[in-house]
């Protein structure tokens, strides 16, 4: 998977900049985004799992995984399998965030935050992608560990049921966080009969516990 470009609006919106770019800024996050498409490898993994409801919480059969939590059961609710996928922009984004940091305060921010928007467009693709060989059912939005009471603590065995590691380099580290920083983990519930697709909103963020706008008590859009 390649990208040719990055959605600038976005990237602006992660950074926490409303309107267009002044022609010094717009230059500058035109260099930064040049290097950072120089430098990532995007890609991601995925497997189909059906589910079963235990007392626990949701399994997913043929892996240690389990889903627990009001808020996954409800997005799941209906559904008879889910998608688990994997998605990352390799070390090479980690490592342009970080020079990018080191050299100027500005390019390090734009830098970050085009990493984030492009991470959103890989999950983009790669649900595009997924779902077009899934077209016997009908699919829920991508929700994932973090998002409302579904704890990030499973990202170990979400990662595990994946082998995320061996395939896409893909790790978690104590605390939960995904390494590369620049990847994400999700499901996406798939149920035989039509299923509601809510406004996703803050809960449904990668960036919900950095958001510059939720700080302020704002929104992005």
């Amino acid at each position: 998977m390649t990208l040719g470009s990055i959605d600038r609006s976005q990237a602006l919106r992660y950074a926490g900049m409303r309107g267009d770019a002044d022609a010094p800024l717009s230059a500058l996050a035109d260099a930064c985004e040049k290097r950072l498409l120089s430098v990532i490898s995007p890609r991601y993994i995925h497997r189909v799992y059906p589910l079963e409801s235990c007392d626990a919480g949701i399994a997913c059969k043929g892996s240690r995984l389990l889903l627990t939590g009001t808020d996954i059961a409800a997005h799941l609710e209906g559904c008879s399998h889910a998608v688990l996928f994997c998605a990352t922009l390799s070390q090479g984004a980690d490592r342009a965030v970080r020079t990018a940091q080191a050299e100027d305060v500005t390019a390090g921010l734009l830098t970050d935050a085009l990493a984030s928007a492009a991470i959103e467009q890989v999950c983009d693709l790669a649900e595009t992608e997924i779902l077009a060989g899934l077209s016997d059912y009908h699919a829920t939005w991508r929700f994932s560990p973090g998002y409302g009471d579904l704890p990030l603590q499973l990202q170990g065995d979400f990662l595990d049921a994946l082998d995320a590691q061996r395939k896409v380099g893909v790790c978690v580290s104590e605390s939960g966080l995904l390494i590369p920083r620049k990847s994400v983990t999700a499901i996406i519930g798939l149920s035989e009969k039509p299923v509601g697709r809510h406004r996703k909103g803050c809960a449904a963020c990668n960036l919900v516990n950095t958001c510059p706008y939720r700080a302020k008590g704002a929104h992005c859009k």
